[in-house]
């Protein structure tokens, strides 16, 4: 059996390992550089919807409250609190506005879905 001789690395066996090495190295890389955005935009998303439920029960609590300052109760003991002088209108002072009713036009009738057929 012949031994092989070892001797010098080829040019080309080197530049081959390095750029294949370097490839390896920049796959890993961009790996963890996408892991990592990903890892802070989930955190921004569940940040953002924490944000956006307080929201959505702070707008809640302001529409009961807002409900509740718009009853016929609570705006006639305001009125009576400011002393406004305000007082429900009388029936001479009222207009009624009727809405029209708007008119159906009848199409004329068309021959479009009439069979070839039968023409």
């Amino acid at each position: 059996m012949s031994r092989r001789k070892v001797g010098a690395l080829k040019p080309k066996t080197v530049i081959t390992s390095i750029v294949v090495c370097g490839a390896i190295c920049l796959a890993g890389i961009g790996y963890v550089w996408a892991k990592t955005q990903i890892w802070g935009l989930s955190k921004d998303i569940k940040r953002l919807e924490v944000r956006r439920d307080e929201l959505k029960r702070g707008n809640d609590a302001l529409q009961r409250t807002y409900a509740a300052m718009c009853t016929h109760e609570r705006l006639a003991a305001r009125v009576k609190e400011l002393q406004l002088g305000l007082s429900a209108p009388t029936q001479s002072q009222m207009i009624r506005i009727t809405e029209p009713t708007p008119q159906i036009q009848q199409k004329p009738a068309s021959h479009d879905y009439v069979a070839k057929g039968t023409e």
